[in-house]
């Protein structure tokens, strides 16, 4: 069975849902009128255009055109399916969810996934009770010791161990109603090449890899002994990708948020280890450099990153290729360089707060660290230069289409090498500049249409945001008047909506494309009018479309009288003239 997705109950979730504490969690909002404000998550802007509307229960980006209710929020941040989404949102407010019978495909997809999800969940949970208790994580628990990681922590966080066992997990999961294939596709049990499977993880202190949601969906662990790898994270799989997921997010999202800012450190110890010392805005990216699809999750909780680096050739390389990345984002990034021997974790131990605090005051702009490192390799002379110039080259491509950021980083940095910004861009191609999602938004229709005219956009804004009075304007000659194809998308729109009375939100879930945008725009920017006023509009509208349509119908009626009188056609002409008459009384009156 699978949640039964009938509109009542849909209508109870986004009744219950408050749009304003879930888009709040992941991103920063602010009052600005009745409406709340932040900085896109679905594109990069530095200036807040994302707009937040808790009455309607809707948001719109006037940047990107992205806009929906809180199942679209849920789907696009989370990449959810919309049941996953509906389910999630009733799980948050204990709404109970009725259920209907899937096709097969539907049934093995959601089945799937439930099943490594409860797989990882279930792992998570006997992992964490060995480290606790069980005599095997003896070695486990005084390694954590050694290395300060109190119990308090380890609660936290979850953290476990994976016994030095071929067969733990391959052995116990099954008792727990776990079966080796979800086992196996969560990426804990691997098969063998002569038939069975074996546990991924052994003798490993474990650390659960938690989504936005707070369920486990992946984890990482450190060896014990000499073993390699000394770290391994586990496969990607349909409930884990790495590159959009950050180590600690989740636990630290809050204390990110109240810092106005967050440490990305490399290792998860590193993570663990701040957290003892009380230093919670902290992320890691899982064995890989920054992706651009993490800088964009961290904007919701804050718009300056400080990295935390070794200074190894390692940690330029990784800092060199993240500053395009958050030029791109319009993050605002530093970097602080540890001393020589030292990573997060050993410098909080020997230095404590009070040390990485005044270090992290010496905290460099990434794009000048950059170059100066450029500048300490390579040297001032001209043949260092042109070295400097081909490494910035590829930089200034790998920043796309962001225009500005790109002027404003070849400017800043062709003065420093004494260049003019052409001679530095020498030998750059540019990327065309990209038809923006924007531009899409602003014109709210298709490439190539005749713009909407004004008094049809003004009939369809007022129908979209009261759409109990279609019934009324279709009566009084609508559909004379609208002509544009895209204010005829529209006007089929609110026709297809089966409750009038339901509001234009349920528009959503039947728009697509720009009708989409431009609807999520409007009930963002449409103020709530008091029924007094809201009638006097109406009888307006009502008035002018009357005499309108009317007028539309007698230019095509005289059309109709030129070409009887040119055919000779008397009894049409006289049939045609007699309707005429009709229509000045009708206009006159």
């Amino acid at each position: 069975m699978a949640v039964n997705q009938g509109d009542d109950t849909v209508q109870l979730i986004k009744d219950a849902a408050d749009i304003a504490e879930i888009i709040g969690e992941h991103v920063s909002l602010k009052r600005a009128g009745t409406n709340l404000k932040g900085l896109c998550p679905f594109h990069s802007e530095k200036t807040p255009s994302f707009t937040v509307n808790p009455d309607r229960k809707t948001y719109h980006c006037f940047g990107c055109g992205e806009g929906g209710d809180v199942f679209s929020f849920m789907m696009n941040f989370h990449h959810l399916s919309f049941v996953e989404a509906l389910k999630e949102l009733a799980r948050k407010y204990q709404i109970a969810l009725p259920e209907k019978p899937l096709n097969p495909q539907e049934l093995e997809k959601a089945q799937k996934r439930e099943a490594m999800q409860a797989a990882n969940e279930k792992a998570a949970e006997l992992f964490h009770q060995l480290l606790l208790s069980d005599a095997s994580a003896k070695k486990a628990r005084e390694y954590l010791e050694q290395r300060g990681i109190s119990e308090e922590i380890s609660k936290e966080f979850r953290l476990g161990f994976a016994p030095d066992s071929w067969n733990f997990l391959v052995n116990t999961l099954p008792k727990q109603n776990i079966t080796p294939d979800a086992a196996k596709e969560a990426g804990l049990i691997v098969p063998r090449d002569n038939g069975g499977f074996y546990d991924r993880f052994r003798n490993r202190v474990m650390f659960p890899i938690v989504g936005l949601t707070g369920r486990v969906i992946a984890f990482g662990g450190r060896i014990l002994d000499d073993g390699q790898p000394k770290y391994m994270n586990s496969p990607e799989s349909p409930v884990f990708d790495k590159s959009r997921t950050l180590f600690g997010l989740f636990q630290n999202r809050e204390h990110i948020r109240q810092a106005k800012n967050c440490l990305v450190v490399e290792g998860n110890f590193d993570l663990i280890s701040l957290a003892v010392h009380g230093v919670r805005n902290v992320v890691a990216p899982l064995g890989t450099a920054l992706t651009q699809a993490q800088i964009r999750s961290l904007k919701g909780y804050t718009d300056e990153v400080i990295l935390l680096f070794d200074g190894d050739q390692a940690g330029l390389k990784a800092a060199m290729r993240s500053v395009p990345l958050f030029l791109s984002e319009q993050v605002t990034a530093r970097i602080a360089v540890l001393p020589e021997d030292h990573d997060p974790d050993t410098f909080v131990r020997e230095f404590g707060r009070e040390g990485l605090d005044k270090h992290l005051k010496t905290a460099m702009p990434l794009p000048e660290f950059v170059f100066d490192k450029l500048v300490a390799q390579y040297g001032a002379s001209v043949a260092g230069k042109a070295k400097i110039v081909a490494e910035l080259q590829e930089l200034i491509k790998a920043i796309g289409d962001q225009h500005l950021q790109r002027t404003l980083f070849v400017s800043h940095f062709a003065k420093k090498l004494g260049l003019s910004p052409q001679q530095l861009l020498a030998g750059v191609i540019l990327p065309p500049p990209a038809n923006s999602q924007a531009a899409k938004s602003k014109a709210g229709q298709g490439k190539g249409e005749a713009p909407l005219p004004m008094k049809q956009r003004q009939l369809l804004e007022f129908l979209l945001a009261y759409p109990e009075y279609l019934p009324a304007f279709l009566e009084a000659g609508l559909e004379e008047i609208i002509m544009n194809r895209f204010g005829l998308a529209i006007l089929h729109l609110l026709k297809k909506q089966p409750d009038l009375s339901g509001g234009s939100e349920q528009l959503l879930e039947l728009a697509t494309g720009p009708e989409r945008a431009f609807i999520s725009e409007l009930l963002i920017s449409t103020p709530s009018h008091s029924e007094e006023m809201k009638e006097q509009m109406a009888q307006e509208m009502l008035s002018w479309l009357t005499s309108s349509s009317l007028k539309a119908k007698k230019e095509r009626l005289m059309q109709q009288i030129s070409e009887a009188q040119q055919t000779q056609n008397e009894q049409l002409l006289l049939e045609l003239m007699s309707k005429k008459i009709q229509m000045d009384e009708a206009l006159h009156s």
